[in-house]
């Protein structure tokens, strides 16, 4: 019985325990929502307060101001210019005028004039930088040219795009002078390239009826492969023809490239040129044959022929060449008087094949060449030039009309390989050089 009742005391003692803890934690949480809002209260309180102070602030701010306006208003209808309430003070002298003394004027150092690069300078920068670039690296430690190191001088023509052959007879110029000689400086190679590079290219005259067109009409033949730059070419000659007063008729006669014959009839539209077009994918040499019965009736000056330009090396794109000139020929027997072989001076040595495949199909009597401001391998012109003997009569610098320029040879030799050693741009010298040679030469 006493065990029983022992754990029932047990119980007890244990339920009054939890009872206990149970009220602490409700008084607890009593007191902390009292103290809160205790705290909350006074909160409002000073907040109420603060509201009503900045009221009477304001209130009192208001019925000064109102006084204030109510004195304006008597002052202005009595005249009265002091009021009782507003003290006078005694007015301040005028301060005397500072003297600044005259500015000084500055030294000031003339900008030096800019110097405009030539169209050819421009369209060689890119070659220049290139070919100097290398021509360095073979005096490097201030050694000069002897027999030894003429290998690599033949390598770095090559590499340059200048050809096998004109690469040969340029190192066999500078043997023979160094033989005669311990050896040559960079500037006396230079010189020596410069005269052997002269000698392989052919000079034109400025009197060639390309650049002051003569006859009536002089037919002019432009062939290439697509994507040289051709159509544009001929739209860019067409433009620079009618500057010198000249009626200038195109035939669009890269009839399977519709693209093609949109594009030369919106150059006629900016260049106040005329083109004649077939309907699409007619044949080429109707469409000449058409255009030049137009261009001997209305008596145009000069005639442009745009032809097609696929695949240089399938045999049907030249028996086409051969239909076109056939189609001049029955009007005008002695036509076409120039054919003009576009060639894109980026392909280097792919040009030199090009070149090779449409003299071998239709003699050349000129060569364009395209896009020479963005390519390094300004020697194809020396390549092209010399292996198949015909002139280069312009070169393309630009995508603007102005920038297809006639080709001079002195003007390209002194920009390849200009007279300076220190950035590798012809200075006054050299132009006065390029001047001399070509007086020389004409």
């Amino acid at each position: 019985m006493s065990g029983f009742v022992q754990e029932y005391l047990n119980r007890v003692r244990d339920f009054v325990a939890s009872v206990d803890l149970n009220l602490l934690v409700i008084v607890l949480a009593v007191g902390v929502v009292y103290y809160l809002s205790a705290k909350l209260k006074v909160a409002k309180s000073r907040a109420g307060s603060e509201v009503n102070a900045l009221r009477e602030e304001i209130e009192a701010l208001s019925r000064e101001t109102a006084e204030l306006r109510a004195r304006l208003s008597a002052v202005t209808a009595s005249g009265v210019e002091v009021s009782p309430s507003v003290e006078t003070k005694a007015p301040v002298p005028a301060a005397a005028p500072r003297v600044i003394p005259a500015a000084q004027p500055r030294a000031v150092s003339e900008p030096e004039p800019r110097v405009e690069l030539s169209p050819m300078a421009r369209g060689m920068a890119k070659s220049r930088g290139s070919f100097l670039a290398k021509l360095k690296t073979l005096f490097t430690g201030g050694r000069s040219i002897n027999l030894q190191s003429l290998d690599d001088l033949e390598e770095l023509l090559i590499s340059s795009d200048v050809g096998a052959r004109v690469s040969g007879s340029l190192v066999a110029a500078v043997r023979d002078h160094v033989g005669k000689r311990d050896g040559v400086s960079e500037l006396e190679l230079r010189e020596l390239l410069k005269e052997g590079i002269r000698r392989e290219l052919i000079v034109v005259p400025n009197s060639h009826r390309l650049y002051q067109p003569t006859g009536s009409p002089l037919v002019v033949l432009v062939v290439g492969v697509n994507g040289v730059g051709k159509t544009t070419t001929v739209a860019k000659l067409a433009t620079r023809y009618r500057a010198q007063g000249k009626r200038v008729l195109c035939i669009a006669a890269d009839t399977f490239r519709a693209a093609a014959v949109q594009q030369l009839k919106e150059w006629g539209a900016r260049g106040d040129f005329e083109v004649f077009s077939g309907p699409e994918n007619a044949k080429p040499a109707a469409v000449v044959f058409d255009g030049i019965v137009a261009a001997k009736e209305k008596e145009f000056d000069v005639v442009l022929i745009d032809t097609a330009g696929r695949l240089h090396t399938k045999s049907n794109l030249m028996q086409e060449l051969e239909g076109v000139k056939n189609s001049i020929r029955r009007h005008i027997p002695e036509a076409p008087h120039e054919t003009l072989l576009v060639v894109d001076g980026v392909s280097g040595q792919n040009a030199l094949s090009q070149a090779r495949e449409f003299n071998a199909s239709t003699p050349l009597t000129g060569l364009v060449v395209t896009k020479l401001d963005g390519t390094p391998k300004g020697g194809i012109i020396v390549a092209i030039s010399q292996e198949l003997e015909v002139p280069v009569l312009y070169v393309g610098v630009g995508e603007k009309a102005q920038d297809l320029i006639e080709f001079s040879v002195p003007d390209f030799i002194e920009e390849l390989l200009p007279n300076t050693t220190d950035d590798g741009r012809a200075g006054a010298g050299g132009c006065d050089n390029a001047a001399a040679s070509n007086a020389s030469m004409a």
